[in-house]
């Protein structure tokens, strides 16, 4: 073989070796997609699975760096998304309503919680063991709250003659100290929260759930701005299935949602933080999710809980379709 066919079949071999290694090369992994989650309030129980899944991976694996940050109220986180300085907020479909009337660019994405935590806390010896029986009584609430909405919507569905029942709306501490302080024989608050809460530091205290009175608006679910869920759908479906894997994990594993959540926020209390994660797992669930899965949205609940807002909330405003405020597109297949 001559010299300038041995260059040749060398030159040619190493071409090749050149060729397979840029095929075998591995590929640079993409940046994470920066996205935010605003809660309603602070860090607790029963929303530590988005801590979770942070913690876990769950929402990097969908190619998401997932910011979970604490609010100032459910209204100014839905104004937050609106104004596109969140991506993404925890919102019940009341507020979401009243949102969405105002002219907000909303639409919750997916529905975690199936029924309503929303429930009158009152001191055993009060003896308010329904709504009627706040008449004479001082019920302390948060000031601008979805709560203090549905309040008002309990008040009016029951025949409670509204004149008789003080109510108190203060911000959120002040609410609790008020009640602690016995200036108000009521509060307002969540099942799986400030019960529980309120519990472990008095025993004598008691509540009846707006949901056995005919008030039932569903609770915790995630909203996104339009312009999100148009421009950026894999986005939002990641995020969603990143939630509800998270959620599924915190249910079968909640120690390790109250270690995320301890990290973020070291004062909690872990039993009482723990027990109300424990008390939210009934709340997800319903004959809709055991057939469709975890985070779905019932026309027929939303069309409940608009007639309610509609007739007791003061949702001057409706949709044209109550589709029009939510959608199962981004639910993982089953």
């Amino acid at each position: 073989m001559n010299v300038s066919k041995r260059s040749l079949l060398i030159g040619l071999a190493a071409l090749v070796l050149v060729a397979g290694g840029a095929f075998t090369r591995p590929v640079a992994p993409q940046p994470l997609k920066k996205v935010t989650l605003r809660l309603a309030f602070i860090y607790n129980g029963h929303r530590s699975p988005y801590l979770l899944g942070g913690a876990k991976g769950f929402f990097a694996a969908e190619g998401l760096d997932l910011s979970v940050l604490e609010g100032t109220g459910v209204s100014a986180a839905l104004q937050l998304v609106a104004n596109g300085q969140d991506t993404f907020a925890v919102v019940d479909p009341p507020s979401l309503m009243l949102g969405v009337a105002q002219g907000m660019p909303l639409k919750q994405v997916v529905q975690i919680y199936q029924s309503s935590p929303n429930a009158l806390i009152y001191w055993k010896d009060a003896n308010i063991k329904t709504p009627k029986d706040m008449e004479g009584k001082t019920v302390t609430t948060i000031t601008g709250d979805t709560t203090t909405t549905m309040l008002m919507a309990l008040i009016r569905r029951n025949n409670v003659d509204q004149a008789k029942v003080k109510i108190f709306a203060t911000d959120g501490g002040t609410r609790t100290q008020a009640f602690l302080g016995k200036r108000a024989e009521g509060i307002v608050g969540f099942s799986n929260d400030s019960f529980l809460g309120l519990r472990a530091q008095v025993k004598d205290v008691d509540m009846f759930l707006f949901s056995d009175y005919g008030i039932d608006t569903m609770g915790d679910g995630l909203a996104a701005n339009s312009a999100t869920i148009d421009k950026q759908p894999d986005v939002v479906r990641g995020f969603v299935k990143a939630s509800i894997r998270a959620y599924q994990y915190a249910f079968e594993h909640p120690e390790e949602s109250i270690d995320a959540l301890l990290k973020a926020a070291p004062s909690r209390n872990r039993e009482v933080e723990l027990e109300k994660l424990k008390a939210t797992k009934k709340l997800t669930e319903s004959p809709d999710t055991a057939k469709f899965g975890m985070g779905y949205s019932s026309k027929a609940k939303w069309q409940e809980a608009e007639d309610l807002m509609a007739q007791f909330g003061g949702l001057a405003k409706r949709a044209a379709n109550v589709e029009a405020y939510y959608t199962n597109d981004f639910l993982p297949k089953r």
